[in-house]
């Protein structure tokens, strides 16, 4: 009882909760890969099916199409599973590459959204070229990719995202703000578990796998950041990420 009221779980009721873990990750991480080669497959037919039929039957086209963006869709999603799962069961010691060029990374980053958006929004940056991180690039992507894309998937036309890198104190502060949608208060403690849509219909519309934020949240766990949401029905959202002083380098 002493272990329990010091809120210490047994020893064996620890390890049996571990055991269930690893074979929930392994599982989903197994049959990702297992459904990834037959939609490939599908998908390819399909693109063959559009291709012969060409229009020439209006009916069948709308569904061959309609079938072929459900497919590359659950590929989106596949692919997000096995990121999550790789982030999650990596379990050698992590190398970061030093002093990683977020300035640089992020430009690239908003000119790929502004196509996205087809220039439908008007997204600024603003960035300290002095600031670095160390980190695993691929991740910092994602996590940057996910976050801006929410912004242009949930901000109406004509809306404004501001990305912002810069210093604040002894941390390296990533933050995303936009004058979108917004997101309930009762929503945001639960907006980064996989799958939790504030809009189910909005989000499968424009595309969204539900897995972005979750994934934001393990990059950041890995590299020793923390997120913060604030956000307003109807008036916007922020997202900030900082980075404590040990991934965080300054000038040449």
């Amino acid at each position: 009882m002493s272990n329990l009221t010091q809120n210490k779980l047994p020893d064996d009721i620890v390890q049996h909760i571990e055991h269930l873990e690893r074979v929930r990750r392994d599982f989903i991480a197994n049959v990702s890969h297992e459904l990834r080669t037959p939609l490939t497959v599908i998908r390819g037919y399909l693109e063959a099916l559009i291709e012969q039929n060409d229009g020439k039957n209006p009916s069948w086209d709308n569904i061959f199409k309609q079938m072929h963006q459900h497919s590359l869709r659950m590929e989106h999603i596949i692919t997000d599973l096995l990121f999550l799962s790789r982030l999650e069961t990596t379990e050698q010691e992590v190398v970061y590459q030093k002093k990683l060029p977020i300035a640089n990374i992020l430009t690239a980053i908003c000119e790929d959204a502004r196509q996205l958006s087809q220039q439908q929004h008007h997204i600024s940056l603003t960035k300290d070229s002095d600031l670095y991180l160390d980190g695993i690039a691929e991740e910092l992507k994602s996590l940057f990719y996910n976050l801006i894309g929410n912004a242009v998937k949930y901000t109406p036309k004509g809306g404004k995202i501001e990305v912002v890198w810069k210093r604040e104190k002894d941390q390296a502060c990533f933050k995303v703000i936009d004058n979108g949608i917004g997101i309930e208060k009762k929503d945001i403690p639960r907006i980064t578990e996989r799958f939790y849509r504030v809009d189910k219909a909005r989000s499968r519309d424009s595309g969204g796998t539900g897995l972005g934020l979750a994934i934001v949240k393990h990059v950041l766990l890995r590299h020793q950041g923390e997120l913060i949401i604030r956000s307003e029905l109807g008036k916007g959202s922020e997202f900030c990420c900082l980075f404590s002083k040990e991934m965080v380098s300054v000038g040449k």
